[in-house]
């Protein structure tokens, strides 16, 4: 064998793209670049922007970064509850992430099997905002797709956008509406 190091490099490449291994840096499925990766089978959807993500040896709670979904006691909630649900629940899916937020939930970008953002699925159907407030925790295109996204549902009035007034789940929690930070890149 004259290069060894090519049938590790080519199994590497293997594992990773049929998601045989966990908590390594990817760039599959137009994930942020420097991402980790996690995959595992969805077990629990707690609501419309969290999930419990089973990897055989442990479990994690998601959080699915740059979105917020309305809250269960909120018009719509268990509608996006159920959206999410519909998309993962019981299906294998990879979670891209590079944080955690102050409850250790990995904050991550959800695709499925066949690399469909769910993240941006949602906010395509009405099921959830655009988080603004985090807006810089994304890379700009993803913040681009997903405001576009938002905008779209709201303008076709889908999801939660048929109602009139929509409350956004950060005022319907906290009461205020903190101001969208200024990102740099």
């Amino acid at each position: 064998m004259k290069h060894p190091h090519h049938w590790a490099l080519c199994l590497t490449l293997i594992l990773n793209a049929c998601g045989g291994s966990t908590d390594t840096p990817t760039s599959s499925c137009n994930a942020a670049q420097g991402s980790h990766l996690l995959t595992g089978t969805v077990t629990a959807v707690h609501d419309g922007d969290t999930l419990t993500l089973d990897m055989g040896d442990r479990t994690e709670h998601i959080r699915l970064q740059g979105i917020d979904a309305p809250e269960l006691a909120q018009a719509f909630g268990n509608d996006a509850k159920l959206a999410l649900a519909k998309q993962t629940l019981q299906q294998t899916v990879r979670v891209a992430y590079s944080q955690r937020d102050h409850y250790d939930r990995v904050l991550g970008q959800v695709f499925t099997a066949d690399c469909t953002d769910v993240n941006l699925q949602l906010l395509n159907r009405g099921w959830a905002w655009f988080y603004k407030a985090y807006a810089c925790d994304l890379d700009s295109p993803r913040r681009f797709d997903y405001a576009a996204a938002e905008a779209q549902a709201s303008r076709l009035r889908l999801g939660l956008w048929r109602q009139s007034k929509p409350i956004a789940p950060w005022i319907f929690r906290n009461s205020e509406d903190p101001p969208a930070p200024s990102c740099t890149v």
